[in-house]
C-alpha cells in the first residue's frame, strides 16, 4: 500500500469515528425539577419515580427549548414556614442564627456608641481650643490652620449624625 492510500485510509476511519461520535448523542432531553421533602431542589433528565407527578415540574427540552417560565417555576420551589415544619435540627439551625444576629446587632450598636463618643470628643476638642498642633505626613508636629480645622469640625459633625440617637 502506498503512502497516499495510508493516509487515505487513516483520514476515513477518523471520519468515521467522528461521525459515530456524534450519531450517539441523545438528539433530546428533558430537565424536570422537583422540591423534596427536606426543601431541596432536584433536577433530573429521568422523571422521578418515588415523587409525586403533580410536584414535578418539566423545565427544558433542549430540541425546543425552555417550557416554563421562571414565574411559572416559582411556585413550584418556594416552600414557607407555614407548609412544612422546621425539624429539631432546623430549629436549632434557626435559634442559632438568630443569636448570631442579635450578637452581631449588639457590636453594631457598640460601634456606634464608641464613635458617637469619639466624634462628640473630636468636636468639642476642636470648638474649645485656640491653637491645635497635630502630626503631619513627615512626622514633624504643625499648628492647624483654620481650613483644616474646618474640615475637621464638619467630619466630626457628620459622625456624630450618623451615629448618635440625639
Amino acid at each position: 500500500m502506498t503512502k497516499t492510500a495510508k493516509n487515505l485510509v487513516t483520514y476515513a476511519a477518523a471520519g468515521m469515528l467522528i461521525m459515530v461520535a456524534f450519531a450517539t448523542q441523545p438528539i433530546a432531553a428533558d430537565t424536570f425539577m422537583w422540591v423534596d421533602s427536606n426543601g431541596v431542589v432536584n433536577y433530573s433528565e429521568r422523571m422521578p419515580r418515588d415523587i409525586d407527578p403533580s410536584r414535578v415540574t418539566r423545565v427544558k427540552d433542549s430540541a425546543s427549548g425552555p417550557s416554563s417560565t421562571p414565574s411559572e417555576l416559582a411556585p413550584a420551589i418556594s416552600t414557607s414556614a407555614e407548609d412544612e415544619p422546621l425539624n429539631d435540627s432546623q430549629q436549632q439551625m434557626l435559634a442559632d442564627l438568630q443569636a448570631t444576629e442579635a450578637n452581631r446587632q449588639q457590636q453594631v450598636a457598640q460601634i456606634r456608641k464608641d464613635n458617637c463618643q469619639r466624634a462628640r470628643r473630636v468636636l468639642n476638642n476642636l470648638q474649645t481650643s485656640g491653637r491645635l498642633r497635630v502630626r503631619g505626613e513627615d512626622g514633624e508636629n504643625r499648628v492647624m490652620d483654620e481650613a483644616e480645622r474646618s474640615q475637621k469640625i464638619s467630619e466630626a459633625q457628620r459622625g456624630i449624625a450618623t451615629n448618635c440617637d440625639s
